[in-house]
């Protein structure tokens, strides 16, 4: 397969492997997570993902159907919570008081919300369409990556946090080395002070010296940490999930990161294979490279 594609379809499928990795686990107190399980406050069958995922899939389908549109997105998003559409159980679960808000708030009003003070880690965990869809533009890639965050997060640290992710991953599925995509890419984007610091701090951090919420500016800290400090997608994945807390959001940030670097290849065989519906997320993925922009 094409470097590229593998990249590509590392990074999407990666998300979703993540955000199953870390389901089960989420907001309970665990030993350490080393492969997937069920149960947990979702009562989760193995191989089943939550509302991440379920919202990256809605964004890719927006993508290939209307190209990068608000308001198709938002449109997906809520058919998702009507409908259970692309959630891997027969209805939508998971979702956070903020986006439900939302989108609550965009059907009654037909506008997205305004400013809010709240950061958030939810745009950044359904991030990676929107990266793949530009992939040969890093400018675009940046650019529309923070924009994806506005139907749902309105916040300058969660919107700043989306375009760094999104330069990230458009770079490392060009095949750039991991130096580069902790050290230099930042320094190619108008970002705010307090995500630039984030990334900066990396190479000089220690696990205690990080910790795990369910913000931006924290969750973005522990997935490049983690890509960081590990040399295969595996790893990566297990080391940002064992940080704990919001274990689903986490694990589909770090998974879409790692995914684009280490590409499809890289990811264990047996975890693919025990992800449900995975034909159809196939069927997404290939639809969005056909149309991903040239």
């Amino acid at each position: 397969m094409d470097k590229i594609k593998d990249r590509f379809i590392g990074a999407m499928f990666g998300l979703i492997i993540g955000n199953t990795l870390g389901a089960p686990y989420k907001n309970i107190e665990f030993d350490e997570i080393k492969d997937f399980a069920k149960g947990g406050i979702y009562n989760l069958n193995t191989g089943e993902w939550t509302d991440s995922a379920s919202m990256a899939l809605c964004l890719a389908e927006s993508l290939i159907e209307n190209g990068f549109d608000l308001n198709s997105q938002i449109k997906y998003y809520l058919r998702w919570i009507d409908e259970g559409y692309l959630s891997s159980k027969n209805k939508a679960f998971g979702i956070d008081n903020q986006t439900m808000e939302a989108l609550i708030y965009f059907e009654k009003n037909n506008k997205f919300v305004d400013i809010t003070d709240k950061d958030s880690n939810k745009p950044l965990a359904r991030l990676a369409p929107v990266p793949l869809y530009f992939k040969n533009s890093f400018t675009d890639a940046v650019y529309y990556s923070g924009q994806s965050a506005y139907t749902t997060h309105n916040n300058i640290y969660t919107i700043h946090s989306c375009k760094l992710i999104g330069g990230v991953i458009q770079q490392a599925i060009h095949g750039e080395n991991k130096k580069f995509l902790i050290e230099e890419v930042h320094k190619h984007m108008d970002l705010i002070y307090d995500v630039k610091l984030k990334i900066v701090d990396i190479p000089y951090k220690t696990k205690n010296e990080i910790k795990s919420s369910s913000s931006a500016l924290d969750s973005l800290e522990i997935a490049l940490w983690s890509l960081y400090n590990t040399d295969n997608f595996k790893d990566a994945v297990l080391t940002a999930v064992n940080f704990g807390g919001d274990t689903d959001t986490i694990g589909a940030i770090i998974g879409q990161i790692a995914g684009a670097y280490y590409g499809f290849d890289n990811i264990p065989k047996l975890w693919t294979l025990k992800i449900v519906k995975r034909d159809k997320i196939m069927e997404i993925i290939e639809k969005l490279y056909e149309v991903s922009k040239k």
